[in-house]
């Protein structure tokens, strides 16, 4: 597991800097240009890019439809992220294409906004602020759906950072590689010992990330992980750091991996074993080092029921 830097909230200072759109009709498309703020539902017309700075959702309860067009940063970093929504709440940015910035879509505050359909690639950070396809900031309540995830880090295709209660269903996860020792597909990531909870991830394909597939980050607790496909990626498929608790791992295929299949960690610093974890009916074979893995030896108070693997230790994890 390696943490990050938190990025600080940006606040809305950042619309006294940037242009504003703020006259469209809801339901025509409209011209957008880099930098823009973005006030009402908007249509676009035509790409946008490449940009220095990107598009930032400056008011609630409004769409941006991309309409099939690309957000496009450049092949540094410095952008920042294509489309940022700061302490927004109700927003859907959906139905397109950000590439070559920091981030692709980067939600810092707010609640229940979507992100659905969209092409999210090639975006890098240099590690000090972004490095995310898709990120949620301690923002709760949101929806990750159907989008495709590629090529994005160094941290992550999909991040969670101290965020809670979002669901992050059928997206394609996909070769977010660009760390050989941090990129993960989904991270459910920790600030310190502020953790992430409550969090559903379901019906995701994730392949060939840097190093894990799903990774919950210590103390990250009550997360559902179910029915998703976790295939290839560099070290584990799934897994639970210490203090991860009662967390949900259910039904997910999970094979291929270079490191555990599923890996249910043990103590570390001052954080305690994970408890209480629930890892019921997966299917687990053909990665490396073992298929299902718990790091406790009877293993404590996790419960290991009806998963099939080729191999695993110690002998709980094959539990009926």
């Amino acid at each position: 597991m390696t943490t990050r830097r938190f990025l600080a909230l940006a606040g809305s200072v950042l619309l006294l800097s940037l242009g504003l759109v703020g006259l469209a009709s809801p339901a025509g498309a409209v011209h957008v240009t880099c930098g823009q703020t973005i006030l009402v539902t908007t249509v676009l017309d035509a790409n946008v890019g490449p940009c220095a700075t990107g598009l930032t959702i400056g008011a609630s309860n409004i769409t941006l439809d991309l309409n099939g067009f690309t957000i496009s940063g450049n092949p540094g970093a410095g952008e920042d992220a294509g489309i940022t929504l700061d302490g927004r709440t109700g927003v859907t940015v959906k139905n397109g294409t950000v590439t070559l910035f920091d981030a692709g879509v980067a939600v810092l505050g707010g609640s229940a906004n979507t992100v659905v359909s969209m092409k999210v690639v090639d975006n890098r950070g240099s590690g000090a602020n972004f490095g995310d396809g898709i990120a949620l900031f301690s923002s709760d309540r949101n929806r990750v759906l159907n989008n495709e995830v590629r090529n994005n880090g160094p941290y992550d295709g999909i991040g969670m950072i101290t965020a809670n209660f979002n669901v992050i269903d059928g997206n394609r996860v996909t070769d977010n590689n660009q760390s050989a020792s941090n990129t993960a597909g989904i991270r459910i990531e920790n600030a310190g010992r502020v953790a992430s909870n409550d969090n559903v991830i379901t019906n995701n394909q994730v392949t060939n990330s840097g190093i894990y597939g799903i990774e919950v980050f210590a103390g990250g607790s009550r997360n559902q992980i179910r029915s998703n496909q976790v295939l290839f990626n560099a070290l584990d498929g799934i897994t639970v750091f210490a203090g991860g608790n009662d967390n949900v791992i259910e039904g997910n295929n999970v094979r291929g991996n270079r490191g555990q299949g599923i890996f249910v960690r043990a103590a570390a610093g001052s954080f305690p074993a994970p408890a209480g974890n629930q890892i019921l009916r997966n299917v687990s074979f053909g990665n490396t080092s073992s298929d299902l893995r718990d790091g406790q030896p009877t293993c404590g108070t996790n419960q290991w029921h009806g998963n099939l693997g080729g191999t695993g230790t110690p002998p709980c994890v094959f539990n009926p």
